[in-house]
């Protein structure tokens, strides 16, 4: 069973999708909440003079909308807005992916669109292949829309570049944080230094330092 599809109503892979696509009601309720009911549709309906692209990014739209509406970076409706805006996207991550970091269904979610395979059968197992994953959050809510697949990063040094770079931040404290999303926090302006490959270790038996992978 594809879990994203069985989460959400949708899948990036369409017909190419190797899991099972399976129809019922619970998927079509699913699929209109997230289409009509969706806070990122709820926050760009706000703003009527703006014309809401919901298949694009959804931070590149915001972007957008305040170089559209004449919003400086100091701008207090500009400020207001973001406030608004990152509520929201953590809001669409809970509603794309759940809160409950208990769920099997939503880790499996999770696994399947950062490409874990195979995809693991128990919460410790699946949580343990998140927390290894570098991906930019944002991209996690964008695919839901447009279909694009995430980006898995070799390190967070790695991540923290692409956020920098697209502006695509998360906001890390949020009150609508549920447990679940707690795991994909990273740091993303102070990012841990990556490690060498290699280290040098002492012989016991020669006293030679030499280098292993």
């Amino acid at each position: 069973m594809c879990y994203a599809y069985a989460q959400t109503g949708g899948c990036r892979y369409g017909s190419r999708c190797k899991f099972a696509h399976v129809e019922g009601s619970n998927n079509s309720t699913k699929h209109s909440q997230t289409s009509t009911q969706a806070p990122l549709d709820e926050f760009f309906a706000k703003y009527p003079e703006f014309d809401y692209n919901s298949s694009a990014s959804a931070s590149m739209e915001f972007y957008r909308m305040c170089n559209n509406l004449g919003w400086g970076r100091e701008d207090d409706k500009r400020q207001c807005a973001h406030n608004d805006f990152k509520d929201a996207l953590v809001q669409q991550f809970n509603h794309i992916y759940g809160t409950d970091a208990d769920d099997l269904a939503s880790w499996s979610t999770l696994c399947q669109i950062v490409r874990v395979s195979p995809i693991p059968k128990t919460l410790k197992l699946c949580r343990k292949a998140v927390k290894k994953t570098y991906v930019n959050i944002v991209d996690l809510i964008d695919t839901n829309m447009t279909g694009e697949p995430v980006t898995v990063f070799a390190s967070e040094l790695k991540l923290s570049e692409y956020t920098k770079q697209t502006g695509k931040f998360f906001p890390r404290d949020n009150i609508y944080a549920g447990s679940l999303l707690r795991y994909l926090l990273r740091c993303i302006m102070n990012p841990r230094p990556e490690f060498a490959s290699k280290r040098k270790t002492r012989s016991k038996r020669t006293g030679v330092t030499k280098a292993t992978s």
